[in-house]
């Protein structure tokens, strides 16, 4: 009986190794490459020499826009990717500086910030994009996921790195509001940017993502932002079916 027992206990350490090694080659398959939009260089902009990351919300006209146009810029850079691939269903333009200020012109007029607090939810950026989407008769699909100030409430960094993937599996840019910055350096708090891509770095054991911010390129930590951020913020993207309606 004891023999048995303890063969039994082996054959269960044996079977859930095989499991669990199955799992990791999953998740390695899945994360250890670079992923990336397939245009990063669309969102690019080139002056004098220089190559701009990302559109700038100080390119808007009045200064009232400018301290409370990240939203609606981070709105412009996914439309205007996506009119680019798409063979410009909306009437925008996005070849040097001048054109894109129209575009985000225009995108402010429907995803704009409030007078306090700016464009400060997932929610509010997907009310805009969507009313956009309609006046100029398209049925594009705004994505959203809402990280919370609670922290036990929060969605895991697995569940978040799961939505990046299907943002850019889709080969679309994400915006990505930081309303804390927690430890992360590189970023402004109550802030939107674009994240063009996600990869895994296995010898530190952690999720990089790379995102475009008003002419720069930034790479951090995820997870480290999921777990020291005290206000969160959302990440939204947008998709196109296959075939318009």
């Amino acid at each position: 009986m004891y023999v048995e027992f303890v063969l039994r206990l082996v054959l269960m350490e044996v079977t859930n190794n095989i499991i669990f090694s199955a799992m990791s080659i999953d998740l390695q398959l899945k994360t250890g490459g670079n992923m990336e939009i397939k245009h990063p260089e669309w969102l690019q902009i080139k002056k004098e020499n220089l190559k701009i990351y990302g559109y700038n919300q100080e390119w808007y006209k009045t200064s009232y826009q400018r301290t409370r146009g990240c939203g609606p810029t981070a709105a412009a850079m996914l439309l205007s990717y996506l009119n680019k691939r798409e063979v410009e269903p909306l009437p925008y333009k996005s070849n040097n500086v001048f054109s894109i200020t129209e575009v985000l012109e225009n995108v402010w007029s429907f995803v704009t910030p409030g007078f306090l607090l700016g464009l400060n939810s997932t929610k509010k950026f997907c009310k805009g994009v969507k009313e956009l989407l309609q006046n100029y008769g398209l049925n594009w699909r705004c994505h959203r996921l809402s990280i919370t100030a609670y922290k036990f409430k929060r969605e895991s960094l697995s569940q978040v790195v799961e939505f990046i993937e299907n943002g850019i599996a889709a080969d679309c840019p994400i915006a990505f509001l930081n309303l804390h910055k927690g430890q992360v350096t590189v970023m402004e708090s109550w802030h939107w940017i674009v994240l063009i891509s996600l990869f895994y770095d296995a010898s530190e054991k952690r999720y990089m993502v790379t995102c475009y911010d008003g002419g720069r390129s930034i790479t951090f930590d995820l997870g480290l932002w999921l777990e020291t951020t005290i206000l969160g913020g959302g990440f939204v993207y947008i998709t196109v079916p296959m075939v318009q309606e």
